[in-house]
């Protein structure tokens, strides 16, 4: 791999590590903290900075920038927070240059961390880029750039790790963070207790059907108004049927009532939907079949192993200029690592409240069809590594700084 020079700092003794951590959205934010708990465990007294949210503050980190209004979606959003992220991502860089980390770690937001990645490497900080640039999707000579700026690459997937290698980079495969928290200890049964859903739930007759339209406004308002069409729909043939709506972080019961509102005045009979909070994985759980917008989502109902369909819709400008990038045929994470077609999937145009209906009434009157689909999430569910992802990236990250 080409390396460029830099400047390393002297070394000295019994020095307090100083780790600068960058996330941008709510997922970022997430996976950062529980690295931030395992450096603090494995280095108690190590200093800990960057932007990143609650979590991360929580986990003892002081951040410069709060993300409460970071996360956005597609091109169309990026646009008009722009010059916001600049003048942060320049305050970032001044600390960079100023206050000299000794590893600045960076957490997927592959737009606004790859220029700290290379601003750090010019200026001689160690760069760890945990949750990489997904450039085995799309714009892969990204890969090749990261392997310039990037120490270490602290792969999520097997097949990332070897793209990355192959581009030069240093890269280690560190397992999916998933793995440690996605699962209860709740069976179906108990899981549907748990959530005081009817006792008469049997799967067949009277299925639990999960709704998981997204974590973001704007994929709440592209795709929620098909699902609830969709959920009219299966209503007539599943009268009993019950539904539950695991509410996403940042995400409003306002907003979901407001979309409900607006398909029942427009003559929509929307079944009662129970909306929970802080509790995802026990929905997922007692559900028979999840409608899931594609993303981290549909990692989590593998690792649970609750068959699903996967959705998606955006704005038509991020659509197009997304299709125009990306050469993958799938969208769905179960299935590109499954490399086959394991979940069924509509996007854009094709996410219909037509279709949906028809494919998750095949869905529901076929149990062999879940069955299959559930053993399938299984194998992939094996690809995404053990437990310990955040413990084994924390390692890289204090090994890094141990070099200087």
């Amino acid at each position: 791999m080409p390396q460029t020079s830099f400047y390393r700092k002297p070394k000295t003794e019994n020095r307090k590590p100083k780790i600068m951590i960058v996330a941008g959205e709510p997922s970022g934010d997430l996976h950062a903290s529980h690295v931030a708990h395992q450096l603090t465990a494995l280095c108690p007294d190590i200093t800990l900075f960057g932007m990143g949210g609650d979590l991360m503050e929580k986990a003892s980190v002081t951040l410069d920038f709060h993300i409460r209004d970071s996360a956005v979606m597609g091109f169309a959003d990026v646009i008009t927070v722009l010059p916001m992220f600049l003048r942060k991502q320049a305050h970032l860089k001044r600390c960079i240059r100023e206050e000299r980390p000794d590893v600045l770690l960076l957490v997927d937001f592959a737009e606004f961390n790859m220029p700290l990645a290379k601003f750090a490497r010019k200026h001689g900080v160690p760069v760890v880029y945990y949750i990489p640039p997904k450039a085995w999707a799309w714009r892969a000579k990204r890969a090749q750039k990261l392997a310039k700026w990037a120490n270490v690459v602290a792969a999520i997937f097997p097949f990332e790790a070897e793209f990355y290698r192959n581009a030069g980079a240093n890269a280690e495969f560190v397992g999916h963070p998933l793995v440690d928290f996605a699962q209860t200890p709740l069976s179906t049964q108990t899981a549907r207790e748990h959530l005081e859903l009817s006792e008469t739930a049997d799967d067949e007759n009277t299925p639990v059907i999960g709704l998981m339209p997204g974590s973001r406004r704007s994929e709440i308002q592209h795709i929620l108004p098909v699902m609830l069409r969709a959920a009219a729909n299966i209503a007539q043939v599943y009268p009993n049927a019950q539904w539950v709506l695991p509410l996403a972080p940042g995400i409003s019961h306002e907003l979901i009532a407001k979309c409900q509102h607006e398909q029942n005045q427009s003559g929509i009979q929307i079944p009662r939907i129970k909306i929970v909070e802080d509790a995802t994985y026990a929905a997922m759980r007692a559900s028979t079949l999840l409608l899931v917008t594609s993303g981290t989502a549909t990692l989590e109902a593998t690792c649970i192993g609750t068959p699903m369909i996967i959705v998606f819709r955006t704005a038509s400008l991020n659509w197009h200029i997304v299709r125009s990038l990306t050469p993958l045929e799938r969208s769905g994470l179960p299935n590109l690592i499954a490399e086959r077609d394991i979940v069924p999937e509509l996007l854009q145009t094709e996410l219909t409240p037509t279709a949906l209906t028809d494919l998750s009434l095949d869905f529901l009157q076929n149990p062999q069809k879940r069955e299959t689909q559930r053993e399938a999430l299984q194998t992939v569910h094996a690809q995404l590594g053990t437990a310990g992802a955040a413990e084994r990236t924390a390692e890289l990250v204090l090994d890094a700084a141990k070099s200087l």
